[in-house]
């Protein structure tokens, strides 16, 4: 690890865009970059290890006031991420779990007051009301193919986490028991796994899904009724695999 920083600016310093891996003289870099004013001020101050985005990230506006703050673990931002404006007053809090899944996101004005907050539950769509799928009164009668929640046939959301502390990752919604409306679902990290949809009890509209890679995987679609237009399949590096139907691009 490099005891002095190295410069931004520093001919030798290369940043891969896609992956935000740093290189200096060819060599993945661990170590503290920073990028100065022409008053020697510091600018920005980045940590490394390993060619990685890892340890503190801060930057400071002319006169010396902290502008922002976060940390990095493995190239992915994790913890409390802070902005502030030029007085000091907070304009932004970001919040990440360790895989660097965005919790929570606040912004404020200059005078304090809120702008925008957007939570897991908000970004993917979840109501207030909505029912963890390990709630005891919820239940699936596979019989009938219908979801109760006591005695009652149920009508609302449901959501699913692998583990109490992980993210949200699946998220359907029901109509006196029955799928309806939209049905969602993601990888850990946030991105999207499958999207569906459903109405009349049956499946309807485009249903897609993807690999973790972003690359989609399976695109099925549904006529009103229910019955099957067209489906298509692609393996992890885009090809077809499988089709169904015509039109097909």
């Amino acid at each position: 690890m490099s005891d002095d920083p190295i410069e931004l600016s520093d001919p030798d310093v290369a940043i891969d865009p896609a992956t935000g891996r740093l290189s200096y003289r060819g060599e993945a870099y661990s170590g503290a970059v920073i990028q100065t004013r022409a008053d020697g001020s510091w600018r920005e101050y980045w940590s490394y290890d390993d060619g990685d985005r890892d340890g503190d990230w801060s930057g400071w506006y002319p006169d010396g006031t902290m502008r922002y703050n976060g940390e990095f673990y493995r190239n992915r931002p994790v913890g409390t991420w802070q902005d502030w404006y030029p007085d000091g007053s907070r304009r932004l809090e970001d919040v990440y779990d360790i895989e660097g899944v965005l919790l929570t996101h606040s912004v404020w004005d200059q005078a304090g007051e809120m702008l925008e907050f957007e939570d897991e539950r908000t970004r993917k769509g979840l109501s207030a009301d909505a029912v963890p799928a390990d709630d005891p009164a919820l239940r699936w009668d596979e019989g009938e193919g219908r979801m109760y929640y006591g005695a009652e046939p149920f009508t609302g959301q449901e959501f699913r986490r692998p583990a109490p502390s992980s993210p949200i990752t699946e998220l359907a919604g029901y109509t006196d028991g029955y799928p309806d409306g939209p049905a969602r679902g993601w990888f850990l990290d946030g991105t999207p796994r499958y999207t569906r949809e459903y109405a009349d009890r049956h499946a309807v509209g485009r249903w897609c899904a993807w690999f973790p890679t972003g690359i989609r995987k399976e695109e099925t679609v549904f006529a009103p009724d229910g019955a099957l237009l067209t489906r298509t399949e692609w393996d992890e590096t885009g090809a077809v695999t499988a089709r169904y139907g015509e039109n097909q691009d």
